[in-house]
């Protein structure tokens, strides 16, 4: 039977960002699936 070796778990560090640096982020990317959400619809549509 063989023994399972299991890792020390890495301590996670916090990661501290200001508040409008992450809406900022987030609207980046809602945008761009925004506009990639149309490019898809369009296609559809067009073909």
């Amino acid at each position: 039977m063989k023994t399972i070796e299991t890792k020390p778990l890495i301590p996670l560090k916090e990661v501290r960002a200001s508040f409008r640096k992450v809406v900022a982020f987030d609207l980046l990317f809602f945008g761009l699936g925004v506009i990639t959400g149309i490019g898809i619809i369009a296609g559809f549509l067009l073909s």
